[in-house]
């Protein structure tokens, strides 16, 4: 397993953790007050073109404890995947402030949090945060979460390549089950070189439980094995592949930690459009 140092410019760092359901390919007993994500999503369904192109930037936080997962070959499976308290008007959640994604050649999206607490997901339709794998996009938050009298940070992490899932592979072609006592094979091809750094995730989920894995970008193809996906409630169920970048930090500001995940991802593109949307699981 690998992990990368990322730039992160004022707060003190503790040792880098999986978050419960995340993509991190490290791993920490670390525990604080709470968790937040925040995430670029780019979907580029046509090669080489802006034709349908959108992304979107999410910010969360939750005070919940930490889910406990269980590792199966390059998967993660999280049993309280819904599970992420909302917050309200009498007691908002902790926030960051002003949350800010910067990409290359877009401008600067800012989101700020409501009086719950709560972000709202923002979408830009039309445009593409980055062109190409490599390139550089920076996540600034304002404030310590939940504590207006700590400052923010930044970080900057690359974008990984898009990727096109092949003929044969699983999810290339449109499909309305996933069947929980076979293997499932993902294979793709990328639209430019990827880094020992870039991953394909692959995401199925039903009721509260996902199944998470993550494979090497470069390795072109992994499977998700059926002793993982028995592990989902049949029923209705959702998948997502993608590739992605990732970073989890623990930071401190001396009234304990918070688990930071950033996340950078791109959707894989298909026969019919991008790897996402609704199946039954059985």
């Amino acid at each position: 397993m690998q992990s990368r140092a990322f730039p992160i410019l004022a707060l003190p760092l503790l040792a880098a953790a999986a978050a419960c359901g995340g993509a991190d390919r490290s791993s920490s007993s670390e525990s604080g007050p709470g968790s937040g994500q925040f995430s670029v999503t780019s979907d580029r369904p046509i090669a080489g073109s802006d034709t349908a192109a959108s992304y979107s930037i999410a910010v969360s936080f939750t005070t919940e404890p930490s889910c406990t997962t269980q590792t199966v070959s390059a998967c993660t499976v999280n049993p309280c995947y819904q599970s992420s308290r909302s917050g309200n008007a009498n007691t908002p959640l902790p926030s960051a402030g002003q949350v800010t994604f910067a990409g290359v050649g877009t401008t600067s999206l800012a989101l700020a949090p409501q009086s719950d607490g709560n972000y709202a997901t923002e979408t830009v339709a039309g445009q593409l945060p980055w062109e190409t794998g490599g390139s550089a996009v920076t996540f600034e938050w304002a404030r310590f979460p939940g504590n207006a009298g700590q400052p923010g940070d930044s970080i900057v992490l690359s974008t990984p390549p898009y990727v096109a899932l092949v003929a044969g592979s699983a999810f290339a072609a449109e499909t309305s089950t996933v069947v929980r006592d076979h293997d499932l094979t993902v294979s793709w091809t990328s639209d430019s070189a990827p880094s020992e750094l870039d991953d394909v995730a692959v995401d199925v989920s039903s009721a509260s439980v996902q199944v998470y894995c993550i494979f090497p970008a470069a390795s072109g193809t992994g499977v998700v094995p059926a002793a993982v996906l028995g592990l989902l409630e049949p029923g209705d169920g959702t998948y997502d592949v993608h590739s992605k970048e990732n970073a989890y930090e623990r930071i401190d500001a001396g009234e304990g930690s918070w688990g930071m995940s950033f996340n950078v991802d791109a959707h894989a593109r298909t026969s019919y459009g991008l790897a996402k949307g609704s199946v039954t699981i059985r």
